[in-house]
């Protein structure tokens, strides 16, 4: 500030250089400083940048003027202090605008600068409050589909054990290890968001094991899993929900031998997970809690990357899961 004033004053006001002007430039310098941080330190103690935008700008603007008057004000103090007789001129009409205007130059780039970097804060400290928040509600409601997942589980796996109390003690113990070992699975998934395809593939294999116990030689399941299928991650227990609808609403409900059927396979960056099992689809059969649960989960997890769709066709009930890569 002080270089450009004396080089405009020098070179083109007056036309000659002199020392006072060095001195009456760098008290103006000082001037602002003081001025704008005691402004500064006023405004700190307000609420100023929780306003709306249309009125921060507008003390911005009254800010710069005041600001600007006070200085122009002051800056002409020691030559009046010198030089009384001088005080009209530079105390008249257009003495004061002209000078004022000069010192909002200065004074309006400090305050926009200081005024954008605060607004631009307090927007950023918004948006940070704003994603935190989605944070903790998307952890706390997928905490919450897991709660439900157990008891959904346990429920479902406890109806197929119970059939086999009375009927066939032994098978029914084999039964009750197999739940153990899938009830392991249900309370250590917690600890992990995705698990690779492979991993639960296994427990759905347990599933079936189970199952099978208790409705003997006419369910008859088929893996169909590719390769390049096998490493990808996807949401705990997803395929096991599968399997169970498979069991509840396909093999339950039929009578005679029942083939199910696990897909499992890539296309270019897509996952495709598919159930099939023979029945016939009801409005219920994609409403329940774990169907629901699989559909919030896969959006928590993917947004509009996933997919869950269930379709019938010729007896046929297809469940499938979409996921596309990044």
């Amino acid at each position: 500030m002080v270089a450009v004033e004396l080089i405009n004053y020098t070179f083109f006001i007056v036309g000659h250089f002199e020392w006072r002007f060095v001195k009456l430039f760098s008290y103006g310098a000082f001037l602002g400083v003081v001025i704008t941080l005691s402004f500064r330190s006023v405004l700190k103690k307000t609420s100023v940048f929780e306003w709306r935008p249309r009125n921060i700008w507008g003390l911005a603007f009254l800010s710069t003027l005041t600001m600007s008057v006070l200085m122009n004000l002051l800056f002409y103090l020691p030559s009046i202090l010198q030089e009384p007789d001088s005080a009209a001129q530079m105390f008249s009409f257009i003495g004061l605008l002209g000078g004022t205007i000069n010192w909002m130059r200065y004074v309006g780039v400090w305050v926009i600068l200081y005024f954008m970097y605060h607004i631009l804060e307090r927007a950023r400290k918004t948006e940070e409050a704003k994603l935190k928040s989605e944070n903790i509600a998307r952890v706390t409601e997928l905490e919450l589909l897991k709660t439900q997942l157990n008891p959904h589980f346990l429920f479902n796996a406890l109806n197929s054990i119970k059939a086999l109390v009375s009927v066939d003690p032994d098978l029914c113990k084999d039964a009750i290890v197999k739940l153990s070992e899938l009830l392991r699975f249900t309370l250590h998934y917690d600890h992990q968001a995705l698990i690779p395809v492979h991993d639960e593939i296994e427990e759905v294999k347990k599933y079936f094991s189970l199952e099978q116990i208790r409705f003997g030689s006419r369910v008859h399941v088929a893996f169909e899993v590719d390769e390049t299928a096998l490493n990808r991650l996807i949401p705990p227990a997803m395929l096991l929900t599968l399997a169970e609808n498979a069991i509840k609403h396909g093999v339950a409900k039929q009578s005679g031998e029942c083939h199910l059927r696990l897909i499992a396979q890539t296309s270019s960056n897509q996952l495709e997970l598919v159930m099939t099992n023979p029945g016939s689809l009801q409005p219920v059969d994609s409403s329940g809690i774990g169907l629901k649960n699989i559909r919030r989960r896969l959006y928590h997890f993917f947004g509009d990357r996933a997919s869950f769709n269930i379709s019938e066709r010729e007896g046929i009930i297809s469940a499938k899961i979409e996921i596309v890569a990044i």
